[in-house]
């Protein structure tokens, strides 16, 4: 059975010291780097978020605080975020950590200033990423899914992966929370839906 590695979102801006830092996030790097060198995955994608400085998930461009209330139906909220990997930014970056020489692709998403995109997927307003298409076009059936942070953008990834059809793993080790307590929710949400844990 083919199989790819998801990397999500190993950007400096998630980890201790980022603009919207996800705990002990420096934590997962080892295992992530291991999977990365192994040889079982068919290929390795990586995602990016990659926001201009005017996207409407940020609240500064609300004049609200972070992690604000919001929801428009259009692909935005249900919070607001502080400003985050913004395109070019440092904060964009992968994690120097990370070796990312192993990623076969990278795939940038939350791009339209308008539209947020938890999931490597698609678009929060549902705008397919393209990612879909893909894997199965190389005959990808497995996905391991790693990155930050588990409660987001882990999360919808990994639904939309069981959605699409693909036998889909979380390796718990190889990711973090924004919200620790949040974890045994969104890992029984994900049980109900087939997503398998490692």
């Amino acid at each position: 059975m083919a199989k790819a590695l998801l990397a999500v979102d190993l950007q400096n801006d998630f980890y201790e010291e980022g603009a919207l830092a996800v705990p002990d996030a420096s934590q997962i790097n080892d295992k992530v780097n291991q999977l990365l060198e192994s040889d079982q995955y068919k290929v390795i994608v990586g995602s990016q978020d990659w926001h201009p400085d005017s996207h409407l998930s940020f609240a500064s461009n609300h004049n609200q605080e972070p992690f604000t209330e919001y929801s428009d139906q259009q692909g935005l909220g249900p919070v607001l975020w502080p400003d985050h990997c913004v395109q070019q930014s440092d904060g964009a970056k992968f994690n120097p950590e990370i070796k990312t020489v192993n990623f076969d692709y990278i795939l940038r998403k939350g791009t339209d200033k308008k539209v947020d995109s938890y999931s490597a997927f698609q678009d929060n307003d549902g705008t397919e990423l393209g990612l879909a298409g893909l894997l199965k076009s190389l005959k990808i059936e497995e996905i391991d899914i790693v990155g930050l942070a588990f409660d987001v953008c882990v999360k919808y990834t990994a639904q939309d992966s069981a959605k699409n059809g693909f036998k889909t793993n979380v390796i718990l080790e190889a990711t973090k929370a924004v919200n620790p307590d949040d974890v045994e929710q969104v890992k029984s949400d994900l049980k109900n839906i087939g997503v398998n844990f490692k």
